[in-house]
């Protein structure tokens, strides 16, 4: 079910608002969290019910997996945990690919057997994975099976992130004695929930036809012009910017609503100085992640430049191949490997960075930089990523006039991400410590938001105008990881 659906919008989320807070208010707190994990496996499974097993299985196995690693020896229980949830994502996700490969490598005919990816299998597998080193580490609480299975089905995160740590969301789910503030739980929620719904319905959906048109060119085999590469480059950097960063602030205005903060998973990373800056803005959860379940583990940046560099390779070049099974993701994560180990490496000499004086030229190259690699994220192959880059670097001439639409669309683009502040800044001085501690780098300047007549009016219309155009249904990108 998708967030701007009507279907959503107009009948599951007012009926599950109505009755979790009645039964909150008027039964029991135990009872409302059922009835919310209910609501977020009917959610699920909206979709396709055949893969509702799946998430039970995974709910139920890791919660026993959990409860014995935390009341017996660690070690061999969570390497089975471990193996048992990366064996579920290889299986559905990457099968195709490994045969596929075979097949190529050894010239043999094995047949692919073309499994449907299960939706949300990338995010509460990784999710799963993290709960289970958290309780081998005695950071966390196996807690009961209800609350384990809202942790993971939880319908706001649930499809696409924000991948939500354990402890910080199973004492909210405990808090039995929680006083809600209703008015301001909707307010609040529903303002943040509007703006994300406006970026991807008014923003993200109105470039897509300019991207999609210059990426299928490539994909036929056309050349394309200096012109429109750049166009298409550009509008799926607007494209996949508005549609992720909306969706994160559905996620997280949706929970609030419900009274429960999650982490912030986005914060203007085209606003970043470097590359190491941008994985701090970009995808914030999924950065922790790998961070703090790989890329220490595997020694971190403990042992000189030279292990930092092999170690921050390998980690994004696995966060590449985590958001698809193609080559071409596994490139995307190497090209920003190498310019994560560049940046540390600048950053041994120059330590306050190598523009410090001339900040806009940082932001300005780094663009260029993410701009370039998300033209293997969004390639069919790698005969259209070249080809897209080959009319990038002008190879083609200039090309054909591609019209004043996707122009103004890409200046509309610039002027919001360079010009106005983030999400997370309009409403800073009304989201918690617990929300904002993952986005630790600078708040942009602008407006705050403050309940009143005035906002109350400008978001309703900009809701009005969201849901009036939301009639595509459009799917959100990250569905596919």
């Amino acid at each position: 079910m998708l967030f701007n659906s009507f279907e959503f919008l107009f009948v599951f989320l007012p009926a599950t608002l109505l009755v979790y807070y009645l039964l909150r208010h008027w039964v029991a707190h135990h009872a409302a969290l059922v009835a919310l994990t209910i609501a977020s496996l009917i959610f699920y499974s909206w979709w396709d019910i055949r893969y509702l097993p799946l998430l039970l299985g995974s709910i139920v196995i890791n919660h026993l997996l959990g409860l014995v690693i935390a009341n017996h020896r660690t070690q061999p229980w969570l390497a089975i945990g471990i193996i048992a949830n990366l064996a579920s994502i290889g299986l559905f996700k990457y099968a195709d690919f490994f045969v596929g490969n075979v097949n190529s490598v050894a010239g043999t005919a094995i047949p692919e057997p073309h499994f449907t990816l299960p939706l949300a299998i990338s995010f509460f597998t990784f999710q799963q994975i993290s709960f289970l080193v958290d309780v081998a580490r005695k950071h966390a609480k196996p807690g009961s099976l209800t609350g384990h299975a809202l942790f993971v089905s939880f319908f706001p995160q649930l499809i696409a992130g924000p991948i939500v740590r354990h402890d910080q969301i199973a004492p909210q789910y405990d808090d039995a004695k929680r006083k809600d503030d209703l008015a301001e739980n909707i307010g609040v929620g529903l303002s943040i929930f509007a703006i994300g719904l406006a970026k991807k319905v008014l923003l993200a959906d109105n470039m897509e036809p300019f991207a999609a048109s210059a990426f299928g060119a490539a994909a036929r085999g056309d050349e394309l012009g200096l012109l429109e590469a750049w166009t298409g480059a550009l509008a799926y950097s607007f494209q996949i910017f508005f549609d992720f960063s909306g969706y994160s602030d559905m996620a997280i205005g949706l929970g609030r609503m419900f009274g429960y903060r999650l982490p912030i998973n986005f914060n203007a990373p085209y606003r970043a100085v470097s590359v190491i800056d941008f994985w701090r803005r970009w995808h914030i959860t999924l950065s922790r992640f790998l961070r703090d379940y790989l890329y220490i583990p595997l020694g971190g940046g403990r042992n000189g430049l030279v292990r930092r560099m092999i170690n921050v390779a390998i980690v994004m070049l696995l966060g590449g191949l985590w958001h698809g099974a193609a080559w071409t993701f596994v490139v995307w994560g190497g090209l920003h490997g190498l310019g994560l180990a560049w940046c540390h490496m600048l950053n041994r000499f120059f330590p306050n960075g190598l523009f410090s004086k001339a900040r806009w030229l940082s932001i300005g190259i780094t663009f260029l930089f993410v701009t370039i690699a998300w033209v293997f994220f969004r390639a069919e192959s790698f005969d259209a990523a070249w080809r897209v880059l080959a009319g990038m670097a002008g190879l083609n001439g200039v090309g054909n006039s591609v019209g004043d639409e996707p122009f103004i669309a890409i200046v509309i683009g610039l002027a919001i991400v360079w010009g106005l502040p983030d999400t997370v800044s309009i409403f800073r001085n009304v989201l918690d410590r617990m929300t904002l501690e993952t986005a630790r780098v600078e708040f942009q300047k602008g407006w705050r938001w403050s309940p009143g007549p005035w906002t109350a009016t400008g978001l309703a219309f900009l809701l009005f105008l969201a849901i009036v155009n939301a009639w595509t249904t459009a799917e959100f990108i990250y569905y596919n990881f």
